[in-house]
């Protein structure tokens, strides 16, 4: 599978061995600034229609950190932008101090060997969005035995999201719709640039 990465430095070239990488693994690499710029403003403040985050489907944000600082440069301001689309976050470089550390679905402690990391952050669950998801299901399905096994996962596609509803073959067709709805318009909250939403039940 060929990844989307949007990668991040917080000092000029800092990214260079990783980039390197991911190309030679048939990843695209994406970018937030030109390195003949300064890191401000942003391609998607200069240009809005040239943001990575809207010109392609990211898979994964990379963030390679020289050295240790303990807040953000101007070269990782993509980061959070990552954060608020709910793109997963992958932190390389030394761990003290790092200021996205919470955030990171991976974090490895070199600025080298990165691929597995980034595809490893795009196969993994959103908790965050699997939390809120399971929350919505058990309300929608109350106090029943259905509730006492069923839980949500959430995976973040090209697309959009793909919500599977595991342990759910105690449903009935009435919840299993009433679940679906609900739980979309509960991630759409969270997540409103998702091209789509789409709710599975698993009976395992």
């Amino acid at each position: 599978m060929t990844l989307n990465v949007m990668v991040l430095e917080n000092e000029p070239d800092a990214a260079a061995i990783a980039e390197q990488e991911l190309r030679a693994a048939g990843h695209n690499v994406l970018s937030c600034h030109d390195r003949a710029t300064a890191a401000f403003p942003c391609r998607g403040v200069a240009q809005p229609s040239m943001c990575p985050l809207d010109t392609h489907a990211v898979d994964v944000a990379l963030v390679v950190r020289a050295g240790t600082r303990a807040q953000p440069t101007l070269g990782e301001d993509g980061a959070r932008c990552a954060l608020v689309h709910r793109v997963p976050l992958v932190v390389a470089g030394t761990p003290l101090f790092d200021p996205f550390d919470e955030f990171a679905t991976r974090t490895i402690d070199r600025t080298y060997d990165v691929v597995d990391a980034c595809e490893q952050a795009v196969e993994a669950p959103i908790a965050s969005l699997g939390e809120r998801a399971t929350a919505v299901l058990h309300d929608v399905l109350g106090p029943s035995t259905a509730a006492d096994r069923a839980t949500a996962v959430v995976h973040r596609t090209a697309h959009g999201l793909d919500v599977q509803i595991r342990n759910g073959g105690a449903m009935t067709k009435d919840e299993r719709s009433r679940a679906a709805v609900r739980i979309v318009m509960a991630l759409r909250e969270l997540d409103p640039f998702s091209v789509r939403i789409d709710v599975a039940v698993s009976d395992l």
